[in-house]
Order: structure tokens, then C-alpha cells, then sequence
């Protein structure tokens, strides 16, 4: 598989189709022939060299994602957990979301003990009383 780790712009693609075009043998002259009204055999060059290079680029990039998702997906099969580390400590939230429920603490109160926004302390709370409900459905 052909690969494109630099970068290249017009002017790097016109050096190179430059380069070889002498050591082909071709002149400037036979490269500003025109091969259709307005369009010169220079120019058809360097427009299908970067749309070549812009290709390879797209499937190397799409080839890239694939694997890494693949991996990814392994990965998880094997129980390894992705992304940042959660800052819940069960232990600690549920004797917080005790206090919150008995009304003891406000949510902005529980959010402040748990050093955490108030929208996280609320999606943990939606969380465990989601993980709660299912729990007690499998015992019935």
C-alpha cells in the first residue's frame, strides 16, 4: 500500500513533477502544452498527483480508525476500560446520595463533598437509581 506520511502542498507537487519531468527528458516547453482549451499538461499533472495523494491520505486515515476501533473493541472484550478514569468512589456517593435522599444535604451540597459539578452529581444519582431498578428487576 502506497504511503503519504508528509505533508505536500502545490509547491512541493510541482518540485517533484519538476524532477522527474527532466529526468524523463521532458522541457518546459512540451509541459505547457496545452491538452484541452486552458488546460496545460503541467497543470493535468499536478492536479492528478494531488488528487492521488489526497486519496492515499483519506484510505490511510480510514484505515487507521478501522484498526483502532478494532482494537478498541478488543480491548473492551477483554473488560479494559476506556477513556478517563471515573472520579466516583461508590462507597463514598452512596453515603452521600443517603444524606441527599433523607434531605439531609442539598444536591449543591452533596456536588461540593463529592468535589464535583452539580450536573455530575445529578447524572451519578440518575445512574444509581437506574443501576438500582435493574437490580431489582432481576430479583423478581
Amino acid at each position: 500500500m502506497l504511503s503519504v506520511k508528509n505533508e505536500y502542498n502545490r509547491v512541493d507537487i510541482e518540485r517533484l513533477l519538476e524532477e522527474h519531468t527532466e529526468r524523463l527528458g521532458l522541457t518546459r516547453d512540451e509541459l505547457e502544452r496545452e491538452v484541452r482549451q486552458g488546460l496545460t499538461l503541467h497543470e493535468l499533472l499536478c492536479t492528478l498527483t494531488s488528487d492521488a495523494i489526497r486519496t492515499v491520505r483519506e484510505r490511510e486515515s480510514a484505515e487507521l480508525r478501522r484498526r483502532q476501533r478494532e482494537g478498541m473493541t478488543r480491548a473492551q472484550e477483554q473488560g479494559v476500560t476506556l477513556g478517563r478514569p471515573s472520579k466516583r468512589s461508590d462507597r463514598r456517593f452512596e453515603k452521600i446520595r443517603v444524606l441527599y435522599e433523607k434531605k439531609e444535604i442539598s444536591a449543591e451540597e452533596a456536588s461540593k463533598r463529592l468535589h464535583v459539578s452539580i450536573s455530575t452529581f445529578y447524572r451519578w444519582l440518575r445512574q444509581s437509581r437506574r443501576a438500582d431498578a435493574a437490580n431489582a428487576q432481576q430479583e423478581d
